[in-house]
């Protein structure tokens, strides 16, 4: 049986209509979205519909694993000793050197050996000289000791393969004269430096220092101050002529004396050098200081850098 006629509906009917007027505005919106990113949060508080994307965008964090990373007990030790941020190995901070003509850091030795022979007497020191990463070692020797610390590891000058002596008086154990011996040769080669020359030769490898030192460097500090402040640890080094008593009361030896014994560890290899040793050291180092710090010195070297 047919179907009575009903009245036919027009092309365009109101839910048609509804419709496209719809979808005209979610392009609308996209096209503000994408067009005006931070601004489109404004729209959203004006329609009122706030409460609907941020239970959208809840939804969709949910099915997100976040992982946080946590420093390791070892990251936070070593940003303690060290003082530095941990910076990611996939894309390190390297200083480029002002001079053109600078070797790279890792192929700075050679440059550093020969300018050592010009500023100093290595012959004294009968191989007991770093060959080889001789800027970052000294620089990290030098930022430990700026703080009391001494590493043997990372000396500039290997040490002494004598062993400690000590002499006995009436059962006292005292610091014996042949331990000092040890470091006169040391003693000796600080005290050949001809500081002008030593000076010179640090403003012209400054760059690859401050490269090197900024591997390491505490936020905020120059590699400039750390020298100053290593400097001053070894003038303030007490000097003693009389015989230094010592007690064992484990496997080592310590200073019977409280007030040598509270000296950091840098301070203790300095008196280890003896009085006589330590006041060449002392000398030579306080005029180290002062060619450091000369505005004069400085501006020669940029001058003379410049006009290579």
């Amino acid at each position: 049986m047919p179907y009575p006629d009903f009245p036919k509906e027009k092309s365009y009917s109101w839910l048609n209509i509804l419709l496209i007027v719809i979808c005209v505005s979610i392009f609308g919106y996209s096209i503000f979205y994408f067009t005006y990113p931070d601004q489109h949060h404004r729209l959203v508080e004006r329609l009122e519909l706030s409460s609907l994307f941020n239970n959208n965008q809840q939804v969709s964090n949910e099915d997100k694993t976040t992982v946080i990373t946590q420093p390791t007990e070892s990251d936070t030790s070593m940003t303690k000793n060290v003082g530095v941020p941990l910076v990611s190995s996939a894309e390190p901070t390297i200083i480029p050197p002002v001079d053109p003509d600078l070797p790279t850091l890792m192929e700075s030795d050679p440059d550093v050996l020969l300018s050592i022979e010009e500023f100093s007497k290595p012959s004294l020191m009968n191989n007991k000289m770093l060959q080889k990463g001789i800027i970052s070692s000294t620089v990290v020797f030098i930022d430990n000791f700026s703080r009391g610390d001494f590493i043997a590891s990372f000396s500039p000058l290997l040490p002494p393969k004598l062993p400690f002596v000590i002499d006995r008086e009436a059962g006292q154990a005292i610091l014996s004269q042949q331990s000092y011996q040890r470091y006169d040769k040391y003693a000796a080669y600080i005290d050949s430096l001809d500081v002008k020359k030593l000076i010179k030769a640090y403003h012209t490898f400054k760059p690859l220092i401050d490269e090197s030192y900024h591997e390491i460097a505490r936020p905020g500090s120059e590699f400039h101050d750390v020298l100053n402040n290593a400097i001053d640890v070894a003038l303030s080094v007490p000097v003693i002529e009389e015989p230094i008593t010592l007690h064992s009361p484990s496997v080592m030896y310590l200073f019977d004396d409280p007030t040598l014994e509270d000296l950091n560890d840098a301070q203790k290899l300095l008196l280890r050098f003896g009085p006589d040793n330590l006041i060449t050291i002392q000398n030579k180092l306080a005029e180290i200081q002062l060619e450091l710090n000369n505005p004069e010195s400085t501006s020669e070297s940029t001058d003379a850098s410049s006009s290579l």
